[in-house]
């Protein structure tokens, strides 16, 4: 880890050496950094009833700025969900099962503080063969997202 500290080493004695490096060390952890953090390792995905259970690990090194994980599904740019836990590495992700489930691509990065995001890990799975088990249904006419706030109903779709 680097960092410039002013002033560092200047007429200090080693107490307060060690108290400016501990005040950096906790600096970082707290706020992060500019730079973009660590990806995932070892993305595996493993099939489930209608979807894919996506499980990683923390990356090697330096990780202690990653403060959330992000799941994308299908594409690079398709956000699934945002977990806001670095202990949870482990998605369930709706997929499309039947007796020849499709390919799904998934992707997994990690976010540090300030919002930066590493680079995404892909895998691609499927959901577990199912004999005549009905696809995900979509969303219905008239609906743009299958979430958020119905003004016609007056209460909160599910996600």
């Amino acid at each position: 880890m680097k960092c410039i500290l002013r002033g560092y080493g200047v007429n200090m004695t080693p107490q307060q050496k060690f108290i400016a490096r501990t005040q950096a060390a906790d600096m970082t952890r707290t706020r992060g950094t500019s730079t973009a953090p660590q990806p995932p390792r070892e993305v595996m995905l493993q099939p489930g009833p209608r979807g894919i259970l996506a499980v990683w690990s923390l990356p090697s090194g330096f990780n202690s700025d990653i403060v959330r994980w992000r799941v994308y599904k299908n594409d690079e740019n398709t956000l699934f969900t945002e977990i806001a836990d670095r202990g949870t590495r482990q998605c369930f992700v709706d997929a499309t099962a039947g007796s020849s489930p499709p390919v799904t691509n998934i992707f997994v990065s990690s976010i540090n503080n300030l919002g930066v995001e590493s680079t995404k890990v892909q895998a691609q799975g499927k959901a577990a063969t199912e004999a005549g088990a009905p696809a995900m249904p979509t969303v219905p006419p008239g609906y743009n997202s299958g979430s958020g706030y119905n003004k016609n109903s007056g209460y909160a779709s599910a996600h």
